[in-house]
């Protein structure tokens, strides 16, 4: 549960903020480490629902994971569903639509030492939405203080 004590933060107005943010999350995921390959595959799934706005929303990823000599190399693809629908009209008034949020994200990234490289394509694929070419996010990173090995299993949610 995220923001599980209420906190009213007064930024825009009394009126228009509420000072119940919870968010509640539920995952579930399973890594797949097949003895005849180098590889790893993590398929996941995550639920979130926003408690003031019953706001509900899923998503469905799968991973893929491969230790090299220099770090790991990774990727995968994620898709994210709205359960709420928002309504729409295209000629006017004469007729409503609805369509639900739904985006679709690749990534890949490489860990090299105690550096992290990502790079994300988000598509979300609806009828109206709010630009065509998708959106695009690169991810720089640096891991500080790892002083432990890594526990004795490829788990890739544990170990990087």
């Amino acid at each position: 549960v995220k923001n599980i004590i209420p906190q009213q933060r007064d930024i825009f107005s009394e009126e228009f903020e509420t000072d119940n943010q919870r968010q509640y999350l539920l995952s579930a995921g399973y890594i797949i480490d097949p003895y005849s390959t180098e590889w790893s595959f993590e398929p996941s799934v995550l639920f979130q629902l926003k408690e003031e706005t019953s706001e509900a929303a899923i998503d469905v990823n799968f991973k893929a994971y491969r230790d090299f000599d220099f770090g790991r190399l990774w990727g995968g693809l994620s898709y994210r569903r709205s359960f709420d629908g928002a309504e729409y009209t295209t000629d006017g008034a004469s007729s409503v639509d609805n369509q639900k949020l739904q985006y679709v994200s690749p990534f890949v990234g490489i860990n090299y030492g105690n550096f992290m490289f990502a790079y994300t394509y988000t598509y979300q694929a609806n009828s109206i939405v709010l630009s065509n070419s998708g959106f695009h996010q690169i991810t720089l990173g640096y891991n500080f203080g790892e002083n432990k090995e890594p526990y004795e299993c490829n788990c890739p949610a544990i170990n990087y």
